[in-house]
């Protein structure tokens, strides 16, 4: 009976024991002591501003170098105003024509005179009157040695000693006719019928008005010309 109640106790007093164990509050964790010349941790909140590291700066000098093409950039070429050419008359007379040569010239970039026949009547190659009548004959005896059959010397009037070589119906068919009797050593003169007159060939800017470039040079015409026959 005593060995009962003996075990009894001992099973009680085991069991307070293994409650109080369980229950009991943990114990603080034990400092952990670091050398003294251990560095610290510090967040970065707690750094001052001052001490916080900063880009490295760059030599002005070392600066420029980095782009060595950035002083040549190129500018953008200055844009050359669109340009168009007119033709303007006609002048009927030499004063009229240099007149109008002098109010043009500062006022357009190109100037040149043209000579056009007053009339669609057609063209005629010929020599302008020699000296004399043996003058012209002596002439015209050259002119058939070089096979050229197609001529007359004009006998009278204004044109008196004059040879005619042929008349044509445009500039072209006179050109070829001159630059054949030229080859043969004749010194033929290709000229409009019905007289000539005088345009003044001009090249402008785009926005130019043609109606104020007529009044300054008395033209009383003006026309769109290819630029290209400006020279």
């Amino acid at each position: 009976m005593f060995a009962r109640a003996l075990l009894l106790l001992l099973l009680v007093l085991n069991a307070g024991v293994a409650a109080w164990w369980l229950l009991r509050p943990p114990a603080p964790p034990a400092a952990l002591e670091l050398p003294s010349t251990a560095p610290r941790l510090r967040l970065v909140a707690e750094v001052a501003p001052a001490a916080r590291p900063t880009a490295p700066s760059v030599p002005a000098a070392a600066a420029s170098t980095t782009l060595p093409h950035a002083a040549s950039v190129a500018t953008p070429a200055t844009a050359v105003a669109p340009e168009r050419c007119l033709r303007l008359g006609p002048f009927d007379s030499d004063a009229a024509l240099a007149s109008a040569q002098s109010a043009l010239r500062p006022q357009v970039a190109r100037l040149a005179v043209a000579t056009l026949p007053a009339s669609a009547r057609g063209w005629r190659v010929w020599l302008p009157a020699l000296a004399d009548r043996a003058a012209a004959q002596a002439v015209a005896a050259r002119i058939a040695a070089a096979g050229i059959t197609d001529y007359y010397i004009v006998a009278d009037g204004d044109e008196a000693n004059s040879i005619a070589l042929g008349r044509y119906g445009n500039a072209e068919s006179a050109q070829r006719r001159q630059a054949q009797l030229q080859a043969a050593g004749v010194a033929a003169q290709a000229q409009p019928l019905g007289g000539s007159v005088r345009w003044i060939d001009v090249a402008v800017h785009a926005a130019d008005n043609d109606a104020a470039l007529r009044a300054s040079s008395g033209a009383r015409q003006s026309r769109a010309l290819d630029c290209a026959r400006l020279h």
